[in-house]
């Protein structure tokens, strides 16, 4: 499973690569949007969408993100933040999956949009800051990468205290330390290799930590939304990964936090 899981990666890495650089702001918020809609597809079988209603909802996730750009963007994030402060504590608080939001069947559709739209809002947004270098859209996808497989490794090496038994056994909390410390060293070192300075490399890396305790929340979140379906991945589209919502769960719950953090440091709090 492992040699397939970094086979796959080997090939995503490059074509991911290649779009954010290659494509403009256009071309990526197209391609985004294809993955968000496939992740909608994936979203509504997780909720026992068949057949029309299915397709429907793929349908209202490209419509609604389309029309998110005509909300203002603070709007957007701080919705999203809204929910993933919640789901954080949802994860803690209730140990029965469908306690909280997600008891009434209805309203998971609900919740797959506002965990699928305010992360593809915030991609197109950091690559739109400067289209021809997506710099800081590259450090988003690489930190969330890097928190992942470094929770991956340090928790197989280490791993003896379980993090959320009751959702993911099989994540640990020495796992989560070593993933938020790998996301912590990459981005520091990004920072200073770009000539930006130490001190905003401290607070980036800082930030980081933050960034990379969100996307354990929004891989949490995914985990429970598949636990409740009572299925072992989103579907089967990735080799060794399943489906595409199990390779950007955390990215979902990441981006919006990323983008809001950047605008905080910027001084744009409106």
């Amino acid at each position: 499973m492992l040699k397939t899981r970094i086979l796959t990666g080997l090939v995503l890495a490059p074509l991911v690569l290649a779009g954010l650089f290659w494509l403009n702001t256009a071309g990526v918020a197209l391609l985004i949007g294809a993955v968000i809609a496939v992740g909608g597809f994936e979203w509504a079988g997780l909720c026992e969408l068949q057949g029309s209603l299915r397709t429907l909802y793929v349908l209202g996730v490209i419509a609604l993100g389309a029309l998110s750009l005509a909300l203002p963007l603070s709007i957007v994030l701080f919705a999203a933040l809204a929910w993933w402060l919640y789901a954080a504590w949802d994860l803690v608080a209730h140990k029965d999956q469908s306690a909280g939001l997600w008891r009434p069947a209805h309203a998971r559709p609900l919740i797959g949009l506002i965990i699928l739209i305010p992360a593809w809002r915030a991609c197109v947004t950091l690559k739109a800051v400067d289209p021809l270098h997506p710099y800081w859209l590259l450090l988003l996808v690489l930190l969330v990468w890097t928190a992942d497989s470094a929770a991956y490794f340090a928790g197989k090496a280490f791993g003896r205290h379980r993090l959320a038994p009751h959702v993911s056994p099989g994540k640990t909390v020495e796992g989560l330390a070593g993933g938020v410390i790998g996301a912590a060293l990459l981005t520091f070192s990004w920072i200073m290799a770009s000539g930006r300075g130490r001190a905003l490399a401290s607070e980036m890396a800082g930030f980081a930590i933050v960034v990379a305790l969100f996307s354990v929340v929004g891989d949490l979140t995914e985990s429970k939304a598949k636990r409740l379906a009572g299925v072992k991945d989103s579907g089967h589209w990735l080799p060794g990964h399943g489906g595409i919502l199990d390779r950007i769960d955390a990215l979902t719950a990441a981006a919006p936090v990323f983008v809001l953090g950047i605008r905080w440091l910027a001084g744009d709090r409106s």
